[in-house]
């Protein structure tokens, strides 16, 4: 079977047909499961036809995108872009009520995650900001982490399935580091992300 970017190539190169429908069958799947997440709740406030009318569109413009370079699964990619796409929807249909950057967060998937913490007690509304805008930009500096690492120990730390943090220790045995290291690793990159938060928002 051809390679995801093998068929990724050939849409760039000479926009074949045939590679972008074999590709669109493969991960619509992926897709159409993101969108679910923010769309099939009683409470949901954006509308699920009107992203999967786009959905050929936006498995086209990732494979354009897309940068193999960056040590990224283009599934995960496509991922990212549809919860942006919603989180972005969300965002322009409604005032968020804002949360403390220091209240636990839960992703479109379910995976509760409480690693984006203020420094300081938040005293004004400029030092808010919603979950929404906290998980567009932790995805986004995670997408763009040269570091192969990172994205592993997150994968693995926050993204079991079962809405439980992995132990520091099974990253370490995956990636032949010591427990130190993995967190030194990871709060590193979370530190990142804090910083661009408090940049932008605080």
């Amino acid at each position: 079977m051809e390679s995801d970017l093998s068929l990724i190539n050939k849409i760039k190169d000479s926009n074949d047909s045939e590679c972008l429908v074999e590709l669109i069958d493969r991960h619509s799947g992926v897709y159409q499961y993101v969108i679910d997440k923010f769309t099939k709740s009683p409470s949901s406030i954006i509308d699920r036809s009107a992203f999967m009318d786009d959905k050929l569109f936006v498995i086209y413009e990732s494979a354009i995108e897309f940068d193999p370079t960056r040590n990224s699964k283009f599934s995960t990619f496509l991922a990212n872009r549809a919860r942006w796409k919603c989180l972005n929807a969300i965002n322009k249909k409604k005032k968020l009520n804002p949360i403390s950057i220091d209240t636990p967060l839960s992703n479109g998937n379910g995976t509760t995650v409480s690693i984006l913490k203020h420094s300081d007690p938040v005293s004004s509304p400029s030092d808010y900001v919603s979950d929404f805008e906290v998980f567009d930009i932790f995805y986004k500096m995670l997408d763009e982490e040269n570091d192969d690492r990172v994205k592993k120990i997150i994968d693995i730390r926050y993204n079991s399935g079962d809405n439980k943090l992995e132990p520091w220790r099974k990253a370490a045995e995956l990636l032949d580091l010591s427990i130190q290291g993995v967190i030194n690793i990871h709060n590193k990159f979370i530190k990142k992300v804090n910083k661009e938060i408090n940049k932008n928002y605080v």
